[in-house]
């Protein structure tokens, strides 16, 4: 059985970036090959929540993105990303917040095992629109356990919220 207090939740956020110039061939190509998964290593073993962020954009061709170093985040800055985490007796409740301020559960997930959820937005601006992919994937168990739990074991659930934004 697994010692709940060495469980970690660990959120990773894939952020890809473009704008009309990436909507079609040949950089939307390189835009959709931008992998949904990116691979872990060295996460520190501290309780809370922890935060890396991968921002790919078209700037670079969407090559060599931009690594964060893992944060904490407290349970203000989850709500900000739009999620809510229940530890109840060894499992994760992943609850998501709608934008009409109610919570929706997305899973239950066991020791060493995660959820990915899918989102996307356009925002406006000068003389064009840019638009964002966020994948989210949640991982719950022991940190040095999520590099190979990420690239071996499918998600035990996928949430796909992308709206059609033409």
């Amino acid at each position: 059985m697994f010692n709940v207090s060495a469980m970690n939740t660990i959120i990773q956020h894939i952020e890809t970036y473009w704008t009309k110039k990436s909507r079609g061939h040949p950089k939307a190509t390189l835009r959709n090959a931008v992998p949904e998964v990116f691979p872990i290593e060295n996460v520190p073993e501290t309780q809370g929540v922890l935060l890396i962020e991968v921002k790919h954009s078209e700037c670079s061709n969407f090559h060599n993105p931009s690594v964060s170093r893992f944060r904490a985040i407290n349970e203000n800055q989850q709500r900000q990303l739009g999620f809510e985490f229940e530890e109840l007796g060894g499992e994760l409740l992943v609850s998501m917040w709608s934008s009409s301020g109610y919570l929706k559960r997305v899973g239950i997930l066991k020791a060493n095992s995660w959820l990915k959820i899918i989102t996307n937005e356009r925002t406006s601006l000068e003389y064009t629109w840019a638009y964002y992919k966020h994948v989210y994937n949640i991982y719950y168990g022991n940190a040095c356990n999520i590099g190979n739990v990420l690239t071996s074991q499918q998600p035990n659930t996928v949430l796909n919220l992308e709206n059609n934004l033409w």
